[in-house]
């Protein structure tokens, strides 16, 4: 599934870990579940505007089969690397000046040192 890439001199680029069933239906990031708080809660307190000046995106690009049936559980291990370097090789270059990592996978992704939780509110030097 594609990023959500509104304007790439979007001043937000938001990370999350990978689509849900809803969003892999509607070909769309950060639209279930998700995507309610995102869009009602979280934007608008940061003054962002989804469609306008920040981008959504998944470190996955898509779920996981577990025999033969699509799950929302992250791959584990030496397939979760190899995952995430195959899907961030389809990366898109932004020129977002503040990359969001919402979830542990974005911040691993991004190679955050500690946990999500350690750093939860603060910026990354």
């Amino acid at each position: 599934m594609p990023d959500e890439i509104v304007d790439p001199a979007a001043p937000v680029d938001v990370w999350l870990q990978n689509p849900g069933a809803t969003e892999e239906l509607k070909a769309r990031p950060a639209v279930g579940a998700t995507g309610e708080d995102l869009n009602e809660k979280f934007l608008p307190a940061a003054g962002l505007e989804r469609g306008k000046n920040v981008n959504v995106r998944n470190v996955l690009r898509c779920r996981m089969r577990v025999n033969g049936k699509k799950v929302n559980d992250l791959p584990t291990g030496k397939t979760l690397i190899a995952a995430m370097k195959h899907c961030r090789v389809h990366d898109v270059e932004t020129k977002a000046t503040l990359a969001v990592a919402a979830g542990a996978l974005a911040w691993k992704a991004f190679g955050g040192p500690g946990t999500i939780s350690d750093w939860r509110g603060f910026l990354r030097p």
